[in-house]
């Protein structure tokens, strides 16, 4: 079972890896501006699951806490549980969405885009967002997650792409605490967890944690539009 668990891991930090190697800018080439833009969203078979990998990055410090704890359980005991936690708490289809949306408040900004989730008669482009994956990674400043997307802008008309960026984003993954100051209430502080935080997390704390990343992985492609946009 780790074996298979390490292949995977291994197969979806490729996946990453290469989901930073495309990028098309044919915007000038398109008349994009008030025009119907079909939204759609996918998720990668291999980002359906978040995986988790703590065991580097962390040096070898004997006195740190986090080489305590994670040289006093089984290898791969932590990820696991992480991981089981996140697979009840994280809907990797909400998650594909926050990052559209991020692609989706660029073209409304700076293309005044008519945005459709239907496909129409006069949609003349079609901005397909994928969610390549999403892996919990350490460092010694504390917990990443590197988030894989992809976003693709088509000419309907003609098929060609229109613009098209792959964007591996790592990000910091900040403490979430629900109802420190009352019942209902949510801080996001602005402290970089580590793997003991991670582990005693609620899986509702998690799904906030993870969410927020992913909005930060959308902002990312909204910038890298708004760039393209300006270099016209």
């Amino acid at each position: 079972m780790k074996t298979k668990t390490t292949i995977l891991v291994f197969c979806l930090g490729l996946a990453l890896t290469l989901a930073g190697c495309t990028h098309t800018n044919q915007l000038a080439n398109f008349k994009l501006t008030s025009s119907k833009v079909l939204f759609k969203t996918y998720v990668s078979p291999l980002a359906h699951k978040v995986y988790v990998d703590l065991h580097t990055g962390y040096g070898t410090d004997p006195k740190s806490l986090v080489t305590i704890v994670l040289g006093e359980v089984a290898s791969g005991y932590m990820e696991s549980k992480i991981e089981e936690k996140l697979k009840t708490a994280v809907n990797t289809d909400s998650l594909v969405k926050s990052v559209s949306e991020g692609i989706r408040e660029g073209l409304l900004t700076y293309y005044r885009v008519i945005a459709s989730d239907t496909l129409e008669n006069d949609t003349r482009f079609i901005a397909e967002t994928k969610l390549l994956g999403i892996k919990l990674i350490s460092n010694s400043g504390g917990v990443y997650a590197s988030v894989g997307t992809q976003v693709t802008l088509t000419d309907r008309n003609t098929a060609k792409i229109v613009w098209e960026n792959n964007e591996t984003s790592s990000i910091p993954l900040y403490d979430v605490i629900i109802g420190a100051f009352g019942p209902g209430t949510i801080q996001t502080t602005t402290s970089i967890i580590n793997a003991v935080r991670l582990m005693s997390m609620s899986e509702e704390e998690m799904r906030i944690m993870i969410s927020n990343a992913t909005e930060e992985a959308g902002r990312k492609q909204y910038e890298t539009l708004r760039e393209d946009t300006a270099s016209e």
